[in-house]
């Protein structure tokens, strides 16, 4: 037990948690010099969780960010050794992930090509290939494999214990055997942690605490969205012959084999998860098990069986089960908490902990020192999350199912079953009437798609043409040639009022807003560094009220942004549940409008009197709006601003007014091709705080000669610095038969340059288009034209064209008609 005497009383950074996290931090830290470290463990280092992970060591992870952070995991573990003379037991012994369905070996394809832009090399293998790495297996009904031959293992408890041994030769202080019983807050802030045997002050509070990391969080009034599962494997007895080979994924199967010493240790990610609640982990666990049910798991063990016959004759000499946390689509929650200044939190490893310990301990140390992370790590911010998403309802229901989803096939336009239903738009039972099929984003359900002629409501997945394709023709085209009408009511909306308004805002956003009531302004909020934080429109609804609408995916985020940067007499509210949104978008849109509303301010209709990026109050059989003119598809168009309590009854009555003209109800699958058609962005695919708005073709927003503003600075360097040498620019297959997603790679002269930021068909063109970013110094509309660009899709190369002007109406006459 540590005693009082050895416990300090300030440290720079305080981490809770001793596994592989904690352990990896506190290395990364003292590293870059931050040697006034503490880390607290509970009990001993990798009781937890880390103790019984499999130690499997991946090269190529889901986005590009993550994948570098993995290959820093393998250089790292690598080199431990000689740097602190523990042994980590890393070997780089490749791993095997083998394909049973067409689906699944074009997915495998898809993956390998994706590795190719991210550095990691790998290769499609035929079973004879296949049985010479992996003598024994069964390759009957296999239909190809995917070989990633530098993928590695590792010791976990020899790993973090290496790191441990790291951070205190740089001079952090590790203690085990200490609980932590509260953090310590003031005015907002994180400023240490209270523990039985004293308190230590701190700037930062760092949490990696694993199971007990939601517990912790929400006594500081911090909802994690983390859950615990039952995990399985069996390691058997010595099996002679076995050693060296690779990991063995078999997807289909849900089941991995990792050799280790002559054993084999077989584990799944099965389809029927068990939740844990942690009233089932009692305060003492440690190295702790939970009882192995036989029947849960034998269909896995058959499984097993038939993938390597060699077991059938092997002794099991393990049966573990333990708990791991998981979060609902199965990233990480990493970076600082918006609830609570200088509090920062690294868990939900969801059984990857090992792979991505070297990689996250230095993207969080960068994060604590430079106070942004080292990369584009959006997708495992912990900001991401809707609060819906936060509660145990809601985690309790989906996480299962997401640790089930793990080595299920990733398709395209996926939605999960659970968790459903949370949060609806005033209209969701109307369109569930007329055919919508929903899909959840941030716990929000919105119509993708709507079902036409008795077809059902539902998807059939596939990688190719998917049932709903010709719905979402018929859609997008509707609104290219006629008028159609969709539901963004799931937009986060924001009231910023009071004196200070406009000069908050002025140094908020990037572009300038100052330009009488009634305008409406498109733009973006940078960072310091002139990432773009946000991109939204500003309405400016009267002399001190402004309406912000945002992306529902980054509604929170953007929330805390704002709240956090807006100075003066300024007050702000969230009004997103207080209305709902209609975009009626297409060449018709002005003729059903005219039937319905009424104007105030005596202004028409006619482009000439409301003009595009403007708006106004207007009545609607007596029902008050406001009425914005703007557009994400490029057509005439406007976006209708409803009290919740009025919605069913005006939409109602634009559908009633649009029958003449055939008014169609429209997706957001196609509002996502419509956009591509047009080349306007989107925040967390195409552009983030790591992109900033001249490599995003996005200059033209800013106006740096209005007023000051956040991320200025940077801005008009970036301007100075002359022609990106990493720009967005928007593709289109010559081919109109494939079909594009996203990670796709970039080919320019038969070289990789990039890969695919977003993808999707545009029926007005008539092919698949896609966008992303290109890394060729001096890139100018003649090297494009002069070019020869394909985009790689499932290992095959399609021929391309490249634009940095929008394939559809590049003019943008269409919508300012």
């Amino acid at each position: 037990m540590t005693s009082t005497k050895n416990l300090p009383s300030k440290a720079q950074v305080v981490i809770i948690g001793g596994g592989i996290i904690g352990c990896s931090i506190a290395y990364h830290l003292a590293k870059r010099g931050i040697s006034d470290v503490v880390v607290l463990e509970r009990k001993q280092l990798t009781c937890g969780t880390t103790w019984h992970a499999a130690g499997l060591v991946s090269m190529l992870w889901p986005t590009p960010f993550l994948t570098q952070l993995a290959k820093y995991s393998h250089e790292l573990y690598a080199s431990l050794e000689e740097e602190t003379g523990q042994a980590t037991g890393y070997r780089q012994i490749g791993s095997l992930s083998i394909a049973r369905t067409a689906e699944r070996l074009e997915e495998l394809q898809r993956t390998s090509s994706m590795a190719s832009v991210f550095g990691v090399e790998s290769e499609m293998i035929d079973n004879q290939r296949l049985q010479t790495l992996y003598p024994g297996i069964n390759t009957k009904g296999i239909l190809g494999a995917l070989y990633i031959e530098k993928d590695g293992q590792t010791n976990p408890i020899d790993t973090t214990i290496a790191l441990a041994k790291g951070a205190k030769m740089y001079g952090a202080r590790i203690l085990e055997n200490i609980i932590v019983a509260e953090i310590l807050t003031e005015d907002g802030a994180a400023v240490g942690v209270k523990t039985a045997q004293g308190t230590i002050l701190a700037d930062k509070v760092v949490l990696a605490g694993g199971l007990w990391s939601r517990e912790i969080a929400a006594k500081i009034g911090v909802h994690l969205p983390l859950y615990a599962c039952e995990h399985y494997y069996v390691v058997t007895d010595h099996i002679q012959n076995l050693t060296k080979r690779p990991v063995l994924r078999d997807f289909d199967k849900g089941i991995y084999f990792k050799e280790d010493a002559g054993n084999m240790l077989v584990g799944w990610f099965e389809h029927n998860a068990r939740g844990c609640p942690m009233s089932r982990i009692p305060e003492d666990f440690c190295f702790d098990e939970f009882p192995c049910d036989m029947d849960h798991i034998e269909e896995h063990l058959i499984n097993s069986l038939e993938t390597f016959p060699t077991l059938e004759t092997a002794g099991i000499r393990t049966f573990f089960n333990g708990p791991e946390s998981f979060t609902p689509d199965n990233l990480h929650l990493l970076g600082p908490t918006p609830e609570i200044d200088n509090f920062y939190v690294a868990c939900g490893l969801n059984s990857k902990g090992i792979g991505a310990g070297g990689g996250l301990g230095k993207v969080m140390a960068d994060w604590i020192i430079d106070g942004h992370p080292s990369g584009d790590i959006w997708e495992c911010d912990v900001r991401r999350h809707h609060g819906v998403q936060r509660t145990q309802a809601y985690i309790e229901a989906r996480i299962p199912e997401a640790l089930g989803h793990t080595y299920a096939m990733h398709w395209p336009f996926y939605q999960y079953k659970t968790a459903r239903n949370c949060i609806k738009s005033p209209i969701h039972e109307l369109l569930k009437s007329q055919g919508a099929c929903y899909g959840e984003v941030a716990g929000y359900e919105r119509p993708n798609w709507f079902a036409r002629g008795g077809a059902k409501a539902e998807y059939n997945y596939s990688y190719q043409r998917q049932n709903w394709f010709e719905f979402h023709a018929l859609e997008h085209m509707a609104v290219r040639e006629n008028v159609g009408i969709y539901d963004i009511s799931s937009f986060g909306k924001f009231e910023v009022s009071g004196p200070d308004a406009l000069a908050a805002l002025q140094w908020i956003c990037a572009g300038d807003i100052s330009a009488a009531p009634g305008a409406v302004t498109y733009t973006q909020w940078l960072n310091n560094r002139g990432g773009i934080e946000a991109d939204v429109s500003v309405s400016r609804t009267g002399q001190e009220s402004f309406l912000i609408t945002t992306g529902v995916g980054s509604v929170t985020r953007d929330w805390w942004h704002l709240k956090k940067n807006l100075k003066g007499d300024v007050q702000l509210r969230d009004v997103s549940a207080d209305y709902s949104c209609f975009a009626l978008q297409g060449p018709n849109a002005r003729s059903v409008l005219q039937k319905l509303v009424e104007i105030e301010l005596e202004l028409e209709l006619a482009a000439k009197e409301f003009l595009f990026a403007t708006g106004c109050h207007a009545l609607i059989s007596g029902i008050k709006v406001w009425l914005q003119r703007l557009s994400y598809v490029g057509e005439l168009g406007w976006e209708i601003f409803v009290p919740t309590q009025y919605s069913v009854e005006v939409f109602k009555l634009i559908q009633r007014a649009g029958a003449e003209f055939d008014l169609c109800n429209v997706g957001l699958h196609a509002v996502n091709s419509l956009r591509l058609e047009k080349g306007f962005r989107h925040w967390g695919h195409d552009i983030g705080e790591q992109d900033n708005l001249l490599q995003a073709g996005l200059g033209f927003a800013a106006k740096p000669n209005a007023s000051d503003f956040l991320g200025r600075e940077a801005f008009l360097q970036a301007k100075a610095s002359g022609i990106p040498t990493r720009r967005l620019v928007q593709f289109k297959l010559c081919d109109p038969e494939p079909l594009l997603y996203h990670n796709e790679p970039i080919v320019m002269d038969n070289k990789i340059v990039g890969y695919l930021t977003s993808g999707m068909y545009g029926h007005a063109v008539g092919g698949a288009l896609g966008m992303g970013y290109v890394d060729v110094p001096e890139l100018t509309v003649e090297n494009l034209s002069q070019a020869n660009f394909e985009i790689e899709v499932a290992k095959v190369r399609f021929e391309a064209q490249a634009s940095l002007k929008a394939f559809y109406d590049p003019s943008n006459s269409r919508m300012r008609s």
